[in-house]
């Protein structure tokens, strides 16, 4: 008996770690299937891989071999004759329902995305991103000369703000907000959602003018934009003033130590005293307390200049050298962290 557990004990790491380098080909095995459409193609019910292939013009049997290889990992569920049906996890991959992952699976298969992870190398040991060095730019300038890629880009951080406001709105109570601003606040899905449990506060939108455009005819359209200014501009230069809960949500990560003091700083100065500034972030869990934050870090690593995650010790940090006051660190059952602060 003891011989058996020593020789399961000894497998075990072994089938970790097989499971861990299967990752890239089954982000790809996702990848493919949401660009063939499978998941919508089957959210009526169960259709066979011959059904799926003659939908998608693709081969049967590498068709079936496809869907078979997501059964093993849980997206589809193999029925009798070669036939298909999703699992609650292929459910998330459905374009169209709240929280798709639809596009975070175009997104994180996508060349310029995970190719960029065959570099990692280098990023660490220059600390320069490994997207700079395949495409000579960094990502956000890369961004203005590929709109499509732009575009899969913010419809996969919104696939993030779907999961995350729920999150957001029970963690923090925004009753007594009167003025809040969303800076970087992308399509406004997170601050119509605070208008929406927040009848008597008036709201701010303020990013580039490009995003702004699509939020107007997104998030902020119909009466709530009554309620809402969508404003223009640059947050490393000036923010608009006037509020008194002014929100960064996965804007700070993006860049180094120098350029969020800098988009910090600019906050600070736009907030009245007794104004609260609330960061919503991954974070980083103290030391050895597993959390996607850590995994996410290197994301930042791989794909921006200077890009990271940081715990509540690091936006103290932070905080405190642009003249605010950090308050505390605010949990959520999900992989989020508030950080919050006060002028």
């Amino acid at each position: 008996m003891a011989k058996s557990v020593s020789n399961e004990n000894s497998v075990l790491p072994q089938q970790a770690l097989m499971s861990m380098l299967l990752g890239v080909p089954v982000l790809h095995m996702i990848t493919t299937a949401a660009h063939l459409g499978i998941p919508k193609k089957l959210e009526a019910g169960p259709l066979s891989a011959r059904e799926i292939a003659d939908q998608c013009g693709t081969l049967e049997d590498a068709t079936y071999r496809l869907m078979r290889g997501l059964s093993a990992v849980g997206v589809l569920h193999e029925l009798e004759g070669r036939a298909f049906s999703l699992t609650p996890i292929g459910e998330c991959l459905r374009p169209g329902r709240p929280g798709s992952f639809d596009a975070l699976a175009k997104l994180s298969g996508s060349a310029w995305c995970s190719g960029s992870f065959a570099d990692l190398m280098h990023s660490i040991t220059t600390g320069e991103s490994a997207f700079s060095k395949q495409h000579g730019e960094e990502l956000f300038s890369w961004f203005s000369s590929h709109p499509e890629e732009e575009q899969l880009f913010g419809d996969a951080m919104s696939t993030f703000s779907g999961v995350e406001v729920d999150l957001v709105l029970s963690a923090y109570d925004f009753s007594s907000a009167r003025s809040v601003v969303d800076v970087g606040g992308g399509h406004g899905m997170l601050l119509a959602r605070i208008l929406g449990v927040t009848p008597a506060a008036r709201g701010m939108l303020f990013d580039v003018p490009k995003v702004i455009e699509r939020a107007k005819a997104t998030w902020l359209a119909g009466s709530l934009l009554k309620r809402c200014e969508a404003v223009a501009g640059d947050f490393f230069k000036k923010i608009p003033e006037g509020g008194d809960l002014y929100i960064l949500k996965h804007v700070l990560h993006d860049w180094d130590d120098t350029r969020a003091l800098q988009i910090l700083s600019n906050v600070a100065r736009a907030m009245p005293l007794g104004g609260k500034l609330l960061v919503i972030e991954q974070g980083v869990a103290p030391r050895g307390v597993a959390s996607p934050g850590k995994i996410l870090d290197i994301v930042m690593l791989a794909l921006l200049e200077g890009g990271r995650e940081r715990s509540a010790d690091d936006h103290q940090k932070l905080f405190e050298q642009v003249g605010l006051r950090f308050d505390r660190q605010i949990d959520t059952p999900g992989p989020i962290s508030l950080f919050l602060g006060t002028r």
